[in-house]
């Protein structure tokens, strides 16, 4: 998972259209920058259109520290390690799951975090988020 970046960005169309644009560039730099023998099945970016800052994360183990809005939020659906509303996905494994822990553990609000479309490593192609993630993030999907 890459760090958060931080900057004062005002809230404008213009500015959330080039945060989002680069937080794509960081999605397929972590991606490119991948040392493993086998790619992670999902990445994506999330970026706080409040402070600038962009998170980006793999599809992985269920973080040790959790956002206690995350947890709230995974409790609504069936809660964290729990397959929620699939029937595969564990809650939490998600990158969508991981960006957004990252950036509110870095300060940032929920309201505040945007997602960008989900990449599939291997192909580099979007792929349509999971139920879980539809539910959790219906508000931070743009």
């Amino acid at each position: 998972m890459s760090k958060a970046r931080s900057g004062l960005f005002p809230t404008s169309t213009a500015n959330a259209k080039m945060l989002r644009a680069t937080a794509y560039k960081a999605v397929h730099t972590m991606i490119a920058n991948y040392k493993g023998s086998k790619k992670p099945s999902m990445a994506i970016g999330a970026y706080d259109v409040k402070t600038g800052k962009i998170a980006t994360a793999f599809a992985g183990e269920i973080p040790e520290k959790i956002h206690p809005e995350l947890l709230k939020r995974a409790e609504m659906i069936g809660g964290v390690g729990t397959k929620g509303l699939s029937t595969k996905n564990k809650i939490g494994v998600c990158a969508e799951f991981h960006v957004v822990n990252d950036l509110l553990l870095s300060g940032s609000k929920i309201s505040d975090i945007k997602l960008t479309h989900a990449i599939r490593p291997r192909t580099k192609e979007g792929r349509p988020y999971c139920i879980n993630c539809k539910k959790m993030f219906s508000d931070l999907i743009k």
